[in-house]
């Protein structure tokens, strides 16, 4: 089985990594590492799931998958028109891809599109900076 499909969207530069902070515990004092309740990664993850849902498989993927995943940003304000002719460009500015991709593939599973993302096991990220903002996504089941 193979699903492929385009989320027509700004894609988030904000991670789960991102949210992450030094707190302190109130009633002993000891500080810990912890997510704030308010920030951009918790309205992150919502907005890919509701643009996610409607590319949900109808039951979980199984076996080994290779996954490809385009991440294509809007053009920076600061970019040369020299560069925005060229049509795409590589993004080599945060967020890390390694990141992005945690968060993607926490919602992919809690959206049922696979049953653990340790099924992956060919995984392809690329960002760009292109004049339509979009992700591109394509996972496949492995075939003999």
């Amino acid at each position: 089985m193979k699903l492929e499909f385009t989320l027509w969207c700004e894609p988030p530069k904000h991670t789960a990594q991102g949210s992450s902070t030094i707190l302190k515990n109130f009633k002993t004092g000891k500080f810990f590492i912890g997510k704030k309740s308010n920030s951009n990664a918790i309205q992150t993850k919502n907005e890919l799931t509701w643009l996610l849902m409607p590319h949900r498989p109808q039951k979980p993927l199984n076996g080994a998958l290779k996954c490809e995943i385009d991440i294509y940003y809007s053009w920076r304000k600061s970019e040369t028109k020299k560069n925005i002719q060229k049509g795409i460009m590589p993004v080599i500015v945060k967020p890390d891809l390694d990141n992005w991709n945690k968060q993607f593939s926490d919602v992919l599973t809690r959206l049922a599109f696979w049953k653990d993302d340790a099924q992956v096991y060919d995984l392809h990220l690329r960002k760009f900076y292109s004049n339509k903002p979009r992700i591109e996504v394509k996972i496949e089941e492995f075939s003999e």
